[in-house]
């Protein structure tokens, strides 16, 4: 299996906060299913989960999948300004109902204060990952100091953070449009901003890359079939996330497939369309697959229908 690959090279886990918009798509689901099973192995050691846009069972949730691997324990945050009031999410109220310890919204902090405790807390450097809306990452960046670290965003994530790896853009077009980025003015902003101020390498998994790799599924165990089954999505969807989840696992981007485009990316914050000017010193990056799309569906497909 991958994990045991990666673990028989791996001196200790890599720390790691995860952010999900967790709203309308199942492929969240699977996402957060791979890094939980990647943190009992210890691969990775998941250290938050933000989610950038709220509706009522959100919290609730996050936290029965979590629970659900014996791994309640794991902080939740919520982008509180960014909640959805009047939308409905296929799958959150079903998932919810398995949340055996009562945890609602008001149960968690707001998501950019929860990254900053954890960052100034850590020893070491961690990878941040983000397979929803860019809006926790960018207050995070824009955050002054507070009662866990003199720091400004930008300098804490710069002294803490390793790695950005972000699902959003599309890249295989001179600007390309995709939802993450696109979507309301607060995202387009935020992407923006995000391009423009990250202090560390920023890596991308676009739209291009994971639209044609179907994985997941109803026959996938527990609450993340589940979430397929209540998607109406029962012989999977496109894996634009657990893709994304999957190369932060590894940590390398030629070991999980693909090959890197260096330079610097933009993001209107008007349109959200992205652009990205090719040099080789750029901080910025996004992934090409190096393989048929079969490796990477059946390593994901492995991962999530093992218990």
């Amino acid at each position: 299996m991958i994990f045991e690959d990666i673990k028989a090279n791996r001196e200790q886990p890599i720390a790691l906060l995860f952010g999900t918009d967790w709203w309308t798509d199942c492929d969240d689901a699977a996402a957060l299913a791979l890094l939980l099973k990647a943190h009992k192995c210890s691969l990775i050691d998941l250290k938050a989960v933000g989610v950038s846009s709220v509706m009522r069972y959100s919290a609730a949730s996050v936290k029965a999948v979590c629970e659900e691997q014996g791994l309640g324990h794991i902080p939740i945050g919520l982008n509180k300004s960014a909640e959805r009031k009047g939308l409905f999410c296929l799958y959150q109220k079903k998932l919810a109902a398995r949340c055996g310890s009562g945890f609602t919204n008001a149960d968690c902090p707001e998501a950019y204060k929860l990254y900053r405790r954890v960052l100034s807390s850590l020893p070491g450097k961690a990878v941040l990952v983000d397979v929803g809306f860019p809006t926790i990452l960018a207050e995070l960046l824009a955050s002054g100091p507070d009662e866990y670290s003199g720091l400004t965003g930008g300098q804490l994530v710069a002294s803490k953070a390793s790695e950005i790896v972000v699902m959003g853009g599309r890249w295989d077009k001179k600007a390309g449009r995709e939802y993450n980025f696109c979507a309301y003015k607060r995202n387009r902003e935020a992407a923006a901003y995000l391009c423009e101020r990250c202090p560390v390498p920023l890596t991308f998994l676009g739209y291009e890359a994971g639209k044609s790799v179907i994985t997941g599924g109803k026959t996938v165990p527990g609450l993340t079939g589940t979430a397929y089954a209540a998607h109406f999505s029962p012989k999977g969807r496109p894996s634009w996330d657990p893709m994304t989840a999957l190369y932060a696992i590894v940590g390398d981007a030629g070991n999980a497939g693909y090959r890197r485009v260096y330079g610097a990316a933009s993001v209107d914050p008007k349109t959200g369309k992205n652009s990205f000017a090719v040099c080789d010193g750029g901080t910025h990056s996004y992934l090409v697959k190096e393989k048929e799309d079969r490796f990477y569906k059946e390593q994901i497909d492995e991962l999530l229908r093992t218990k």
